[in-house]
């Protein structure tokens, strides 16, 4: 059996708007509203040591309670990808890096603007 020329054309235009609907799907996910924890890809309260940096200088500590009060704090807000921000860092961010056992994460505030909020993992 052949297959017509018009069906061929409908198979082709069936797949690619799958496509582009996975696509867009996958983008809606990924710039979603989420919570610190979605955002960074793990449960923040395994967190055993977090690393502040701002002008060169680093603060680590490993105290539970400086650690359960800073991702509290975190825990308030949601957060948004914006690709304006992905990626730009300079000295005028906050930097903090969270070490989970086996994995890191990071997350930069702006000084300037405190809606700029980078998170890499």
């Amino acid at each position: 059996m052949e297959i017509k020329m018009d069906e061929k054309v409908k198979v082709i235009i069936l797949v690619m708007i799958i496509c582009f609907a996975a696509i867009l799907i996958k983008n809606l996910y990924d710039y979603r509203i989420k919570t610190i924890d979605e955002a960074i890809g793990f449960n923040l309260d395994g967190v055993y040591k977090v690393e502040i940096l701002k002008d060169g200088q680093s603060k680590i500590t490993e105290d539970e309670e400086k650690i359960k009060e800073l991702t509290g704090w975190l825990r308030e807000y949601k957060y948004k990808m914006n690709s304006n921000v992905k990626g730009r860092i300079d000295f005028s961010y906050y930097a903090i890096n969270f070490y989970y056992h086996g994995k890191s994460g990071f997350v930069a505030f702006d000084e300037k603007n405190k809606k700029n909020i980078i998170i890499i993992t």
